[in-house]
């Protein structure tokens, strides 16, 4: 098809001869048509480098949004994370107080059993402390009052009969001959025959009986050591072995043994040694 020829020649001005060429006949009859298709051609690969430029140009716009909104999801997990720990924390506070009351108020209530007044907080104050710091603080809080809690039940804080004091811990005038000084190892509480003596400890008992001149005692034995001695009862309430809890009546107060008049001769006692009970009449 392009084998068959055409010359052309090319005349200047002054009518001569320039040049001549061969193009292919088919070019020269169809040149329009070819003119057309090259045009298309040329437009179709315009429109077509545009696309891609457009394309690629939009990849770029999108992985560059992607990643902003990426980042900003990250940020928002973020600071979900944080509001979540922050209700957290909330939350552990709160326990952690909810734990103090409450160890508060058992104490308290061990407080009442022994006949002393409740631990209240007065005359504090300060500067709030931070959230991160209120949390480590209540917890340190709530073990050493548990600490303390544990320490109570074992410890005869308390008052076993409320009577007035007839006589104190140490030496006094003989009460039967009115001559001569005794030591006296225990505190004398007056009452009311009947009255109800109450243990001032949890503890196991020792002793419920008849014991000489201590007439009807019982004995029990606490924690770290401690014992405590109920005596001149006019009757007894518990038996040997028998567990008893702060606040639980072991008896009832009387004048028997070696005693004037209807009171409770009270002891305490920690590794056998014998110590001023009106020292743990109050906490």
């Amino acid at each position: 098809m392009l084998k068959k020829k055409t010359a052309i020649l090319f005349i200047e001005q002054d009518g001569t001869s320039a040049k001549e060429i061969q193009v292919p006949t088919f070019i020269l009859k169809h040149w329009q048509k070819i003119s057309i298709t090259l045009l298309m051609c040329i437009i179709a690969g315009g429109v077509s480098l545009a696309y891609f430029v457009k394309l690629n140009t939009t990849a770029e716009y999108t992985a560059v949004y992607d990643k902003k909104i990426r980042e900003l999801t990250q940020e928002n997990h973020q600071l979900g994370l944080e509001e979540m720990n922050n209700q957290m924390t909330t939350e552990q506070m709160k326990k952690s107080f909810y734990a103090i009351d409450s160890t508060l108020e058992r104490i308290n209530e061990k407080m009442k059993k022994r006949g002393l007044k409740e631990i209240k907080m007065k005359n504090v104050g300060g500067p709030i402390e931070k959230e991160d710091d209120l949390v480590e603080l209540s917890n340190f809080y709530d073990k050493q009052l548990k600490e303390l809690e544990s320490k109570l039940e074992g410890i005869p804080f308390g008052i076993p009969h409320h009577g007035r004091i007839t006589s104190r811990f140490g030496y006094r005038r003989n009460p039967f001959t009115n001559r001569g000084r005794e030591m006296h190892s225990g505190v004398d509480l007056k009452g009311r025959t009947g009255d109800p003596v109450k243990a001032t400890a949890n503890g196991t008992v020792t002793f419920a009986g008849y014991k000489g001149d201590y007439g009807y005692v019982v004995m029990v034995q606490h924690k770290n050591g401690y014992e405590t001695r109920y005596a001149h009862l006019n009757r007894t309430k518990v038996r040997r072995g028998q567990r008893v809890d702060v606040g639980e009546t072991i008896g009832l107060l009387g004048s028997t043994g070696r005693s004037t008049g209807p009171h409770l001769h009270y002891e305490v006692l920690q590794h056998d040694r014998k110590l001023n009970p009106e020292r743990y009449f109050q906490f």
